[in-house]
């Protein structure tokens, strides 16, 4: 894997086109440019305990699914995570 020395962040997408998920890296600048006027989805890693661990993980990855599902709604039949018991 690359090292970058500009911070960057990961954006995912869902290709209709090729049914598949697509991420890229981009520059952390560029990113903010464009979501400045944006509402952003805050989680502060005290929250968690200081600890992105793998529950964290299958929370976020199956909430990060359910997001891109709202407005690609041919996505939705392939995820399949288990909502977590309270």
């Amino acid at each position: 894997m690359a090292d970058y020395k500009e911070k960057r962040c990961v954006v995912v997408m869902w290709s209709e086109e090729k049914q598949a998920l697509v991420s890229y890296t981009l520059d952390v600048a560029k990113v903010l440019a464009v979501t400045q006027r944006q509402f952003p989805l805050e989680l502060p890693v005290a929250d968690y305990n200081n600890a992105l661990d793998d529950e964290f993980a299958r929370q976020f990855g199956g909430a990060t699914l359910n997001l891109l599902a709202l407005s690609n709604p041919d996505l939705r039949p392939f995820i399949k995570v288990t909502q977590a018991e309270d």
